[in-house]
């Protein structure tokens, strides 16, 4: 195992020295998550001397759990490289809290970011028919709760043709959520589609009314402000993460893991989805998490 983080440590070296040959030292690393690679990066940091700044947004992380996703880092390891980073991030106000309390040293906020290209016109926006779609896009499992997301359509919509759900996304409750929505008898109705890449995800959002997420939790929630930057609000459960997203303007929170209140605000968007206005939306996303706000966060307000 040694022989082998050898090699990826003096691979990563050569890499890294071939690029300053024809660009320039870097300014500083940005390593994304605590979990893995912090052997990598502490040693390009060292050998090079470049500084580092870490952004934190792992989900599940406590005082007594931090993930580690390699053999060749340590728990306390993990802990050392947050204290020697120049500048840490976490992606809401909570999780600083959070982060700042378990490393027991200060971070700063940054949220994530959705680039340019994921932005729809305002101007092209039209979502219209007899029909309207929900839709919610995640891996598959527990944590996504998808299981509560269909049962809350089952309770409002279901033999409502006007009404349709859609999920997408790939793992391992594929086979039961269908199951349950082979139960629920809503076949015709929710269409769980599998695995959608960048550009899918895009077309699907523009084919939408509203984006619902049902997670038990979140650390950000980006799926929410890909969704909003395509124009269209978003129903979302009340935990962190989501909660510094959603507002009254672009969606309704509901309570975690409670499919009548999901049913419920489902019910509501769909009545008043009028008074909800694209274009306000995209620019209010385009403000907090555009390319233009993540820079100033992170340089800005550094000068």
């Amino acid at each position: 195992m040694e022989y082998r983080k050898r090699n990826i440590l003096k691979a990563s070296s050569l890499k890294l020295s071939a690029y300053i040959a024809g660009h320039g030292k870097p300014d500083f690393i940005f390593h994304h998550g605590v979990f893995d690679y912090v052997y990598l990066t502490t040693y390009l940091s060292e050998f090079f001397e470049i500084p580092v700044w870490y952004m934190e947004n792992s989900p599940n992380m406590s005082a007594e759990k931090i993930p580690c996703a390699n053999p060749f880092d340590t728990k306390a390891d993990l802990k050392s490289f947050a204290k020697k980073s120049e500048r840490r991030f976490a992606v809401t106000d909570a999780y600083v809290k959070r982060m700042t309390a378990i490393f027991g040293i200060p971070f700063e906020y940054c949220p994530n970011v959705i680039t340019d290209d994921f932005f729809a016109n305002p101007e092209e926006i039209s979502r219209k028919g007899n029909v309207f779609h929900f839709a919610n896009v995640a891996i598959l499992d527990a944590r996504k709760n998808q299981e509560m997301l269909i049962e809350a359509f089952a309770k409002s919509f279901k033999g409502d043709q006007s009404a349709k759900l859609y999920i997408a996304g790939d793992g391992p409750l594929k086979a039961k959520l269908q199951a349950v929505v082979d139960k629920l008898g809503v076949v015709d109705q929710v269409e769980i589609i599998g695995y959608v890449d960048r550009e899918g995800i895009k077309q699907l959002l523009d084919n939408v009314h509203c984006f619902v997420l049902s997670s038990h939790a979140e650390t950000f929630g980006v799926v929410l402000i890909e969704a909003m930057s395509r124009g269209i609000p978003a129903i979302s459960t009340d935990i962190d993460g989501p909660r510094e997203i959603v507002t009254r303007k672009n969606g309704i929170l509901c309570p975690p893991n409670d499919a009548e209140a999901m049913a419920r605000a489902m019910l509501e968007m769909r009545a008043n989805y009028a008074r909800y206005d694209p274009s306000e939306i995209v620019a209010s996303v385009a403000s907090r998490y555009g390319p233009d706000a993540v820079t100033q966060v992170l340089f800005e307000n550094n000068a």
